[in-house]
């Protein structure tokens, strides 16, 4: 087991009232283990994730000091009655620890989330966020991890079929995690791979149960996602101590708009000076983001503290014309600019207050598509090409046709847009790692896992 799974289940004595929750599909292997593993107290099993969501909240709010572990076997996972939802009652349970872990093998023994997932299928139809926490006021837990899932949400999208192009109007417009208003002390997304997504992956809102509260999000898989992961906070009356994204990989994310104007152009957006008392970004690989890397909303002075170091920044912001390897690294509207600019890492260095070292600029060579992409502003002007050609070793995408105008806010025609977030196929087990020998310390991998 990971040093660091290890120390979470560790962090409280074992009580005779934890739980554990062994799902796996009907007709398994895994299914089988499940049932000669079940006691009926200490462990019970279940067919699918829904019920077992159910029997986990049931024990949480009885429970006081407890820790609830859900074990998933690998292999995919439908929501009740075909619908690609995944409610988690109401909890209130301060003193309380839940572990939702997917990818485990048919023995429950051992997990590989990024090779072998549990995939929760979402089909062709998403009309609320797929994996969702109730509660009227928020649900609360000392802990929260959500950690082995897969979740592509590309069949409920609609794409154009001349352009190539995602169709937001008509494409689902919620996130694929939602949090509510979570009180806690940590909360951990870990390990997952997120694809496709029309509207975003998600904004946990962290309601802090103490001085040390923090959001963890580390070694996951953002790929080919719309206003991918924003980092903010409630509101001013909170603030976490620490919100941590380590280790994981960006790869060709879209801005909300594929316009230079567009409100949310960053893969990952940092929200104002109450998001925590620090923003550290460790670690991780930023590749092939059309709209940017990170996206601060504020700079060094009105926004929060922030770390960037560590991270491979690679061929990001070419919707604002970045070229060079390491330009797009950020986006931002600084020193009251009128609009966007894009900056490599030692501009940050040179310009910033932010705690800024230790970045690289180069190819990782992951195997993943680049399309040519045509940008456009909404008053129909001034659109360019943005990725000429693939790089090297990397496959490359369909470019598609011309799309018929749409209307903007304001009514004014937009022009048609050539591969706008473009469906992303990713065979099983295929998730894309760095090939290039020194881009494999960043990003998500295998050996990092939970």
């Amino acid at each position: 087991m990971n040093i660091f799974l290890a120390a979470v289940l560790a962090a409280a004595p074992a009580a005779a009232s934890d739980l554990t929750i062994l799902v796996a599909a009907k007709d398994t292997p895994a299914y089988e283990t499940a049932k000669a593993k079940a006691d009926g107290s200490a462990v019970v099993s279940a067919g699918k994730l829904g019920p077992a969501f159910d029997k986990a909240a049931e024990h949480l709010n009885a429970c006081g000091d407890c820790t609830v572990t859900i074990k998933v076997a690998s292999g995919e996972q439908t929501g009740k009655g075909g619908v690609p939802h995944w409610p988690f009652p109401e909890v209130k349970a301060p003193g309380a620890a839940l572990l939702i872990l997917g990818g485990f093998d048919a023995s429950f023994e051992k997990r590989s989330p990024l090779a072998a997932p549990t995939r929760l299928v979402v089909g062709d139809s998403m009309t609320m966020p797929v994996v969702k926490f109730e509660g009227r006021k928020g649900a609360v837990l000392k802990e929260l991890t959500l950690s082995g899932f897969l979740i592509d949400s590309g069949a409920a999208n609609r794409y154009d079929a001349k352009s190539n192009s995602l169709k937001k109007g008509t494409s689902p417009s919620s996130p694929l995690l939602a949090f509510g208003y979570l009180t806690a002390e940590r909360l951990t997304i870990a390990d997952n791979v997120f694809l496709n997504s029309s509207s975003g992956v998600s904004e946990p809102f962290l309601r802090p149960a103490g001085t040390e509260a923090e959001v963890l999000v580390r070694n996951n898989v953002f790929l080919n996602n719309v206003f991918c992961w924003r980092a903010r906070s409630p509101s001013s009356k909170t603030m976490l101590k620490r919100y941590r994204i380590e280790g994981n990989t960006f790869a060709r994310n879209w801005p909300y708009n594929p316009d230079p104007a567009t409100s949310n152009p960053g893969t990952l957006e940092i929200g104002d000076r109450y998001t925590a008392s620090s923003v550290e970004i460790v670690g991780n690989l930023f590749a092939l983001n059309y709209g940017g890397a990170i996206f601060p909303q504020y700079d060094d002075k009105t926004g929060p503290k922030v770390s960037i170091q560590d991270n491979l920044f690679f061929g990001n912001g070419a919707l604002f014309g970045a070229k060079s390897p390491g330009a797009g690294a950020v986006i931002g509207k600084f020193n009251r600019a009128a609009k966007y600019a894009a900056y490599d890492a030692a501009d940050l260095e040179d310009d910033f207050s932010w705690k800024v070292s230790g970045n690289v600029a180069l190819d990782p060579r992951i195997e993943i598509a680049v399309v040519k992409t045509k940008a456009v502003n909404y008053k129909g002007s001034d659109h360019h090409e943005a990725a000429e050609e693939p790089e090297e070793g990397v496959e490359a995408g369909a470019e598609g046709g011309e799309a018929a105008p749409e209307a903007a806010a304001d009514g004014v025609p937009i022009v048609p847009i050539k591969n706008y977030a473009p469906r992303l196929e990713l065979p099983e087990g295929a998730v894309p790692f760095p090939t290039e020998p020194k881009a494999r310390r960043y990003g998500a991998s295998q050996s990092r896992v939970l």
